[in-house]
C-alpha cells in the first residue's frame, strides 16, 4: 500500500509539474487584477455597450466624425465577445478619420487583450497584420501574452506571424518578446510541412473574352525586401537572422544560422559561418547541422550550403537539444525582466487610467463650447429678428428699397434665363477680318 501510495503521489507531482510548465509566463506576468481594475473605473461601468455603439454610428453617419477616446472607452468596456464586430467596425471607422493620430496606446492593448481572452487569436492576427485598414500595433506586453498563448497551445503557425510583426516593427528592446519570437519561429520551421499539390482542375471550355483596362501609369516592380515579403518561412528566417544577431550568446548565434538558412541569404551565411569558426565560444548543435543537410538536398545553390557544412563540422559540438536550450533562453528572460515589466504595466494601467479621464473631460468641455456658440448665434438671430420688429417704422423706406433691390434682381436673372426660340433666332454676323 506504501508503494503504490507513493506512486500515485509521484504520478500526481508530474502531472503538477507538466501543468505548470505549460506556459512560459507566470499569471503575475499578466497582471489580471491591475488590468481588470483600471477597466472598473466609473466611466466603462457605467457605458451600455448597444447604446453607445448606436449613438457612434449614428453620429459617424450623420456628421463623418468619430472620436478617438470613444472608441477607446468602447475597446475597454467590452467584455462580452458578441462585441469585438462592433469594435473591429469602430477601429476601421476611426482609421478612415482624422482622428486616428489621437489613438490612445489603451486602445491597441484593449483590442488585442479582448480578443486573447476570447479565444480569437486568428481574426486578431488578421487585424495586427492590416494597419493601415485597422491601425492596431502591438506593444511589447500585448505581444508577450500573446505569443505565449500561442505557443502553449502549439499553434506555431501563428505564433511565427506574431514574431514577424514584431520583427517588422524592428523594436527588439525585451528580451521576453525576442526569446519567445525565437522560439515560435524556430518551432515553426522544424514542423514545417510541405502541403501535397492540389488536384488540377477540369478546366471547362469557354469562349475567352478580352477584357481592356485604362491605366494611368505602370509601375516599376519594387520589392523592399522588409514589408513586401509575404512567404511565412521567409519571415521566419528573417526573423531568427534578425532577432539573434542582437545577442552574443551561443544559443542565439546557432538561431543566426538557421535564421540566414531559411531567409535565403546564403552568401550572409557563409560570411557568418567563417566568423563562428575562428569564435572561441561558438559551439555547433547537431540540430543545426541537420537542417542545413536538409536544405541543402533541396536548394539550388548546393556548392554554398556545402561548404557551410564543412566549415561548422570543424566547430566543437553542444550538449543537448537546441529547443531546451532556447527555453533554458527563455526562462532566463523572464527571470532577469519580469519584475521590470509588471511594474511598468502597473504604471501604464495607471497612466492610461488618469489619461482617459483627462482627454474625456476635455472631449465634454470642448462639444459644451460648441454647443454654446450654436446656442449664441441662434440668439443673435432670434435677437435680429425682434429688432427689424421693433425699428420697422423708422426704417421702412430703407426696407422698401432692399426689397426693390432684391425684385429687380430677380427679374433680371429670369430674363437671362428665357431660351431663345429657333424661329426668332438670327445668327451673328461674320465679318472678313482686317488686312
Amino acid at each position: 500500500m506504501l508503494i503504490r501510495g507513493n506512486k500515485y503521489l509521484l504520478s500526481r507531482y508530474v502531472l503538477i509539474k507538466k501543468l505548470q510548465k505549460r506556459s512560459f509566463l507566470t499569471n503575475e506576468y499578466k497582471c489580471e487584477s491591475a488590468w481588470n481594475g483600471q477597466r472598473s473605473s466609473p466611466i466603462i461601468n457605467n457605458i451600455n455597450l448597444n447604446d453607445f455603439y448606436t449613438s457612434l454610428s449614428q453620429n459617424y453617419a450623420s456628421k463623418g466624425v468619430i472620436s478617438a477616446i470613444d472608441v477607446d472607452i468602447f475597446a475597454n468596456a467590452v467584455k462580452e465577445p458578441i462585441y469585438l464586430d462592433e469594435l473591429k467596425e469602430l477601429l476601421h471607422k476611426l482609421r478612415l478619420s482624422a482622428e486616428t493620430r489621437n489613438t490612445l496606446e489603451s486602445t491597441h492593448h484593449a483590442t488585442i487583450r479582448n480578443y486573447i481572452d476570447f479565444g480569437n487569436e486568428q481574426e486578431l492576427i488578421d487585424i495586427l497584420k492590416d494597419p493601415l485598414t485597422y491601425g492596431v500595433f502591438l506593444d511589447d506586453f500585448a505581444a508577450n501574452i500573446l505569443l505565449d498563448k500561442l505557443i502553449t497551445s502549439n499553434n506555431y503557425e501563428l505564433a511565427a506571424e506574431v514574431a514577424a510583426l514584431v520583427m517588422l516593427q524592428e523594436d527588439f528592446s525585451n528580451e521576453i518578446t525576442c526569446t519567445l519570437s525565437q522560439y515560435a519561429c524556430y518551432k515553426y520551421i522544424i514542423n514545417y510541412k510541405v502541403l501535397p499539390p492540389e488536384a488540377p482542375k477540369a478546366e471547362e471550355k469557354k469562349k475567352i473574352e478580352e477584357k481592356k483596362i485604362r491605366i494611368k501609369f505602370l509601375r516599376n516592380y519594387y520589392h523592399d525586401d522588409h514589408f513586401d515579403i509575404k512567404d511565412l518561412m521567409l519571415l521566419s528566417g528573417k526573423t531568427l537572422a534578425w532577432m539573434s544577431r542582437n545577442n552574443n550568446d551561443n544559443v542565439s548565434n546557432n538561431l543566426q544560422i538557421i535564421g540566414w538558412l531559411y531567409y535565403k541569404k546564403y552568401d550572409s551565411l557563409l560570411s557568418l559561418c567563417e566568423n563562428y569558426k575562428n569564435l572561441k565560444s561558438f559551439k555547433l548543435y547537431n540540430d543545426v547541422i541537420e537542417l542545413l543537410q536538409k536544405e541543402s538536398s533541396k536548394c539550388e545553390d548546393k556548392d554554398s550550403l556545402q561548404k557551410c557544412i564543412s566549415i561548422l563540422n570543424a566547430c566543437p559540438k553542444a550538449e543537448g537539444g537546441l529547443e531546451e536550450s532556447i527555453k533554458k533562453l527563455i526562462e532566463d528572460a523572464i527571470n532577469k525582466t519580469q519584475k521590470k515589466d509588471i511594474s511598468t504595466q502597473q504604471q501604464l494601467f495607471e497612466m492610461w487610467l488618469s489619461t482617459r479621464e483627462e482627454k474625456l473631460n476635455e472631449q465634454i468641455q470642448r462639444l459644451n463650447r460648441a454647443q454654446r456658440i450654436v446656442e449664441v448665434e441662434k440668439k443673435q438671430k432670434e435677437l435680429e429678428v425682434e429688432e427689424q420688429k421693433l425699428w420697422f417704422f423708422e426704417n421702412e423706406e430703407k426696407i422698401d428699397l432692399e426689397i426693390e433691390s432684391k425684385e429687380k434682381l430677380h427679374t433680371s436673372t429670369e430674363k437671362n434665363d428665357i431660351n431663345i426660340s429657333e424661329d426668332n433666332y438670327i445668327p451673328p454676323e461674320i465679318l472678313p477680318k482686317r488686312k
